[in-house]
């Protein structure tokens, strides 16, 4: 066990028996957004142990597959309750079971689709979405040729259907994938009707209402990133 392992409060617990269900649903105090993006890396990386056959597996192991420390990981873990005992450690399967209830992924959540230009096609083909527990069930656009008719599926709206299909629908979550002009009239219309997240790839800043959410993909931005670490290796060979 790593010397770590007693220094910090354990997440496995020191009981005989298994104890992989956290005892208590949610955390009693509330948990930073960083602590919520690695718990979805935790959970990954735990489907993919249990589609290999991995039953057992300990904090210091998870830890180094993920890239944190065994103190992080327990510490991220230790909000939601015991997880599993140092004899066996966590069990793979039940606790990514526990890790999507905690983040609402355990049943299938519907989103909106706003935008159906060549990246908004893709990601309504993307099959990923739905093995993570995202459905996007409705799908809207401005271009009159497209409204009306069927993608991947899903039939393509108006913005004047967002009043009715988005409570209709109970869609908390939409994906921005449409042009930067008007978009944030789209927002507005959309948080008014429900929405509460919004998962944006426009390059564009958007405003929300007090309780509403937005997360910026900026793929352009990524690329630069790589770029520069790409020369920058260049540079030191």
């Amino acid at each position: 066990m790593p010397p770590e392992e007693s220094e910090n409060p354990p997440v496995e617990s020191n009981a005989a028996v298994d104890t992989t269900q956290p005892s208590p649903a949610y955390p009693a105090k509330s948990v930073s957004l960083h602590t919520v993006e690695r718990l979805s890396v935790y959970r990954r990386m735990l489907d993919e142990l249990s589609h290999d056959g991995v039953e057992y597996i300990h904090s210091h192991e998870l830890a180094a597959l993920v890239g944190v420390t065994p103190a992080q990981l327990r510490r991220d873990l230790a909000s939601f309750g015991s997880f599993g005992n140092i004899a066996r450690g966590y069990n793979v399967y039940q606790m990514g079971q526990t890790i999507s209830r905690i983040i609402g992924t355990d049943k299938l959540q519907t989103v909106a689709l706003f935008g159906l230009g060549d990246l908004g096609r893709a990601l309504l083909s993307y099959r990923g979405f739905e093995e993570r527990g995202f459905h996007i069930a409705v799908v809207f656009d401005i271009n009159q040729e497209k409204i009306g008719r069927v993608f991947a599926g899903r039939r393509c709206h108006g913005l004047d259907d967002i009043e009715t299909l988005v409570p209709d629908f109970e869609i908390r979550i939409a994906i921005l994938s449409s042009r930067p002009e008007g978009l944030q009239f789209v927002v507005d219309r959309a948080a008014a009707a429900g929405v509460r997240s919004f998962l944006n790839f426009v390059p564009k800043r958007l405003t929300t209402p007090h309780g509403c959410f937005v997360e910026y993909v900026d793929i352009s931005a990524k690329l630069e990133k790589l770029s520069f670490l790409s020369q920058h290796r260049a540079r030191q060979e």
